[in-house]
């Protein structure tokens, strides 16, 4: 067994583990990431790309601030990033069809998009009033994946792909190595942020508090799009047009532990939505069908902080459907923490410890 030391190890090369194996890069320090699969090929491949919350004013505000935060990085880290992959970002607009649920009111629903700087329009229709998100981005996130990892490399970043961490070593309360099965990574600091798998790695929190949660989406064929120019929502369905025509369609919300199968009835539930949200669908091939695996979080906040009863030992994880739009904003947050710089967030709802069994 051998065994190499790193200033930061991070566990997950997802769009969180990587974002923030950049931003820790950046400080100066030696960072290794691990991946139990290849990299960037759970659930931020999975996803649709959407940079903002799908109804966003019903999220708990600290979920919607950290988000928000993320969708305005964006043109920022795309800039940065050292890569001739071109993650293919279109600022569509997105229009909501059935913006006003149980309990909410037009006035509110200002309100709450109002106090976060996100633009919106009330328009009328034949069925009622639509929601117009004219600043709403995209990305195609398998491009935005590998985009990051070619400058992952390129900054010096080490990446161990197909190598699972089996366990975070602790000695007298503080981190000092991450084992797999090909030898030990030794380092003073660990970043949890594996995603769905997360739990495994942070001793002490209550059963339950985070875990999987599965979505099933589709790809209609190139040319599909037939005029859709913008991202259409209405009963969690949502339809994104992508640069070559065709149309991705998400996605389900199960809990189904860590089981990844396409369901068919899903499947056709999903098809038979997204032709009643655009009928030029119908005429179109489904051409891939995909599941991912979410990681949700018991109070839906993001984990994210050092934790309390483990010196080194740091989590950024539990974004759940807002993974992808809050990325830039958790590494930002997660490396100022980790350096003791001044954070532009108030880092207190995030935090690791209101998840620890008492």
């Amino acid at each position: 067994m051998t065994s190499t030391r790193f200033d930061i190890i991070v566990i997950g090369a997802g769009i969180a583990g990587l974002t923030s194996a950049l931003a820790l890069r950046e400080t100066g320090c030696s960072v290794a990431v691990l991946d139990r699969g290849e990299p960037g090929a759970e659930a931020s491949w999975a996803g649709g790309g959407i940079l903002c919350p799908l109804y966003a004013w019903r999220y708990p505000p600290a979920v919607l601030a950290v988000a928000v935060a993320g969708m305005r990085r964006y043109p920022a880290l795309l800039a940065s990033l050292d890569s001739g992959i071109d993650p293919e970002r279109m600022v569509t607009g997105m229009r909501i069809l059935d913006p006003i649920g149980a309990d909410e009111t037009r006035d509110s629903i200002t309100a709450t998009l109002s106090g976060v700087g996100i633009r919106h329009e009330w328009q009328p229709g034949t069925a009622g009033e639509s929601l117009w998100l004219p600043e709403v981005a995209n990305v195609r996130n398998p491009r935005l994946l590998d985009a990051l990892l070619e400058t992952a490399r390129a900054q010096g970043v080490a990446l161990f792909p197909q190598r699972a961490a089996q366990g975070v070593e602790i000695h007298s309360g503080r981190v000092d190595a991450v084992r797999t099965a090909t030898g030990t990574l030794r380092a003073e600091r660990v970043v949890v942020a594996a995603g769905a798998w997360s739990e495994a790695f942070i001793p002490g929190l209550r059963a339950g508090s985070l875990f999987p949660v599965r979505g099933q989406m589709l790809r209609v064929e190139p040319r599909a799009a037939n005029g859709l120019d913008h991202i259409r929502m209405k009963d969690n369905v949502y339809l994104i047009p992508r640069v070559d025509g065709s149309v991705v369609v998400g996605s389900t919300v199960e809990h189904a532990g860590f089981d990844k199968t396409v369901d068919d009835d899903a499947q056709v539930g999903l098809h038979d939505a997204a032709c009643r949200l655009w009928p030029a669908l119908a005429e179109a091939a489904v051409t891939h069908r995909w599941a991912g695996l979410r990681p949700g979080s018991v109070d839906e906040h993001p984990v994210l902080g050092e934790h309390p009863e483990i010196d080194g030992l740091w989590v950024n994880t539990g974004g759940f459907r807002n993974g992808l739009a809050m990325a830039p904003a958790t590494a930002d947050l997660l490396a100022a923490l980790m350096t003791g710089q001044p954070t532009a967030l108030d880092p207190a709802p995030y935090r690791v410890e209101r998840l620890l069994a008492s």
